[in-house]
């Protein structure tokens, strides 16, 4: 009788570390999603900025830049960065649910 509930605590125990075993690798695996996705948008957004700025940077080498051209683009570039904000913002908050 000793050595059935024995052999049950022991079974139990291992199926515990195999469940924390198993919990572990699906954490793992969703970090590395995580990273994925966040590199996906950083690279997105710098890309963006840069193609932004190099627009703009081949007006001005071009000589197509006036007065009101460069308070359309600052506005611009202040819509850009709220919206990439905003989107932040909104991606974080559909991970955190």
């Amino acid at each position: 009788m000793k050595s059935t509930e024995q052999e049950r605590l022991f079974l139990d125990e291992v199926y515990r570390k195999a469940r924390l075993l198993e919990y572990d690798k699906r954490e793992a695996q969703r970090v590395l999603h995580n990273r994925k996705v966040l590199a996906r948008r950083q690279i997105l957004t710098v890309s963006g900025i840069t193609i932004v700025t190099a627009v703009f940077a081949l007006m001005i080498w071009i000589g197509k830049v006036d007065q009101w051209l460069c308070v359309e683009l600052s506005l611009l570039l202040i819509t850009a960065g709220l919206l990439i904000e905003k989107l932040e913002l909104l991606w974080s908050l559909e991970n955190d649910s």
